[in-house]
């Protein structure tokens, strides 16, 4: 794969993952300046049109920058020709690292090995707790979808039977176990859903990585509402803002 027309590269692979691993691939042995002349290309023209494959080539473009493939040499070239470029908002999406967030005291004692899902029942172990998760049975994945164990979510992402509706509400949970919020903003399947990146963003817990990455693939009054909440980390309203901008 070269830089040229990116949108149009992608879109000739049709399965997702292969998609992003294409990408990966290409930004470890391409021109790092070149690619982030493309990819910032690719940015602009999601946000500026309603060019479908445009969109689905950034949602591309954000799984990458996340993907545990990527190498640490990788990420720190696109860093940097993303820097040198002044493309700030680009250069944010190959950082890994978010600040910590801190986990309630109430919400610690939900992680240990033994929990109840409801007052009156007895504590069940985590493996007791993942098993469940695999259930079809919606009575019982309603119960599930409030573990916040991130074992338990990771078995949820997975299961046929869960719904948007039911990862959204993992997504909002409050409080929420940010390891589990990651999980659900690298999962292939969920992590495209409008309504649960806008959940992600939008939860205190997520790791700023993750929502930055994220924000970046919102739609304008997704981006514009996010600049304007001063609830939110100020890194994540100047992305939104300047991913805004650059339309």
């Amino acid at each position: 794969m070269e830089p040229g027309d990116v949108v149009a590269r992608l879109k000739a692979i049709r399965e997702p993952r292969l998609r992003v691993l294409a990408l990966v691939a290409a930004l470890a042995e391409g021109d790092a300046d070149e690619w982030a002349h493309a990819l910032a290309a690719v940015v602009t023209r999601a946000h500026s049109s309603d060019d479908a494959d445009a969109a689905e080539a950034l949602e591309a473009v954000t799984l990458a920058t996340a993907d545990p493939s990527m190498s640490y040499a990788t990420r720190q070239r696109m860093y940097e020709a993303a820097v040198r470029g002044s493309r700030a908002s680009l250069a944010r999406l190959f950082l890994a690292v978010s600040p910590p967030v801190e986990i309630p005291a109430q919400l610690k004692k939900q992680l240990g090995p033994e929990r109840a899902l409801r007052p009156n029942d007895r504590p069940l172990t985590l493996g007791e707790r993942k098993s469940m998760a695999r259930t079809h049975r919606r009575d019982k994945l309603l119960m599930m979808i409030r573990d916040p164990h991130p074992d338990v979510v990771a078995i949820l992402l997975d299961n046929p039977h869960v719904t948007e509706h039911d990862i959204v509400r993992v997504a909002a949970a409050r409080p929420a176990v940010p390891d589990a919020l990651a999980l659900v903003a690298a999962h292939p399947k969920w992590s495209v859903r409008h309504a649960i990146k806008r959940s992600l963003v939008l939860n205190p817990a997520t790791p700023l990585a993750h929502a930055i990455r994220i924000a970046t693939t919102l739609r304008a009054h997704d981006l514009a509402e996010l600049a304007g909440d001063h609830a939110l980390p100020a890194p994540l309203r100047q992305h939104a803002a300047e991913v805004l901008a650059g339309r």
